[in-house]
């Protein structure tokens, strides 16, 4: 058994940068140094798990044994768990006894980030594994994301907000507009897929409207972003706000933002057909 030997961490290399969120970051950080148990929760698309991540490597130098993300949504059977989490860590399942025990005498006595990404679906199992671990690993600390807490005796459950979008009672410069989270996001996004794009007296209007249409949600952001290569930013406006007013003769329950993301993965998907 192993926790990965002299590595010391398996954090994937991440393909875009990470923008904003410092103070988020900064906030599940520090409540890492006083819980053991902190559970990212929010709508999908709300950047639970790039948030994770960012907060795993910021905190690496913590912990001596390392962080081990083991990643749960490829997952569609509970007691796969403990398994998929011995595998993170670069373990193998011992014959004829339970993998949750194997794990357990494997972080005996570690001091470890464990981060649980994508529990919604597995609650239940996530929840008993968590329990075990914090019960008889005292130096370890799990940073989960779900859609709800796990319901764990001393978990500490922080809601991920969507990103700060421009105050639509503000008329703020191209430059003040950067400054902000949502925007901010997505002109990397715009920039990343067409290098040329820059925000500008004659589309920063556009941008943070778009920002606000999308209520700040991350990944409908990176959705919508990379078409200012085929499109201006007018039009991208107009197109979402077509999806928006079909979504909401549709549907008058959908959450704001899941109605953002959902009219931009419908838009998206109409301009690729």
């Amino acid at each position: 058994m192993s926790v990965a030997a002299a590595r010391r961490h398996n954090l994937p290399a991440q393909l875009t940068s990470f923008v904003g969120r410092e103070r988020d970051t900064a906030e599940v950080a520090r409540l890492l140094s006083t819980a053991r148990l902190v559970t990212l929760t929010g709508a999908g698309g709300i950047g639970k798990t790039r948030l994770a991540l960012e907060v795993a490597a910021t905190t690496l130098a913590r912990f001596g044994d390392g962080v081990w993300l083991a990643e749960l949504a490829p997952l569609t059977d509970q007691r796969l768990v403990a398994a998929t989490v011995l595998a993170a860590l670069g373990a193998r399942e011992e014959p004829d006894r339970p993998p949750l025990a194997t794990l357990v005498d494997l972080l005996k006595g570690k001091q470890l980030l464990l981060v649980l990404d994508n529990c919604e679906h597995l609650v239940s199992a996530c929840a008993g594994v968590a329990e075990a671990l914090l019960r008889d690993c005292p130096r370890l600390r799990i940073l989960a994301t779900s859609r709800h807490v796990l319901a764990v005796a001393g978990e500490v459950g922080w809601h991920v907000p969507s990103l700060a979008s421009p105050d639509p009672d503000r008329l703020l410069s191209p430059e003040q507009l950067a400054d902000c989270e949502a925007v901010w996001l997505f002109v990397e996004r715009a920039r990343a897929a067409w290098p040329a794009f820059t925000l500008s007296d004659r589309n920063a209007a556009g941008v943070a409207q778009i920002c606000r249409q999308l209520d700040g949600v991350p990944l409908a952001l990176e959705l919508a972003a990379p078409w200012v290569k085929a499109l201006t930013v007018g039009q991208i406006v107009e197109r979402l706000g077509d999806c928006f007013a079909l979504l909401t003769r549709a549907s008058t329950t959908a959450p704001p933002r899941q109605q953002a993301l959902r009219a931009t993965m419908d838009w998206s998907h109409a301009l690729l057909s």
